[in-house]
């Protein structure tokens, strides 16, 4: 697994490059389309980064039909790639 740096010097938004990540992990095959994600604070813990974070990675990868979270049962990859018209 490829690291993923939360320093915010770098450049972009670090909810964005974590979801960069996120979706790079996916086209590896590292995290498999039908997988369940880690919940929000394992996430932030194993990313170095606050729930907040974590929470708008989710939110732009959910705008983007990637994933797809159930309450009560967790967050789902459900594509590999943004949806047609996704950004």
């Amino acid at each position: 697994m490829e690291t993923f740096d939360p320093d915010p010097q770098l450049r972009g938004y670090v909810f964005v490059r974590l979801a960069d990540h996120l979706l790079a992990e996916i086209a590896a095959g590292r995290i498999t389309v039908g997988g369940r994600l880690a919940n929000e604070r394992e996430m932030a813990r194993t990313y170095g980064v606050g729930i907040g974070t974590v929470r708008r990675t989710l939110e732009l990868l959910r705008e983007r039909g990637i994933v797809e979270t159930y309450p009560s049962k967790g967050t789902f990859v459900i594509a590999a790639t943004p949806a047609d018209g996704a950004s």
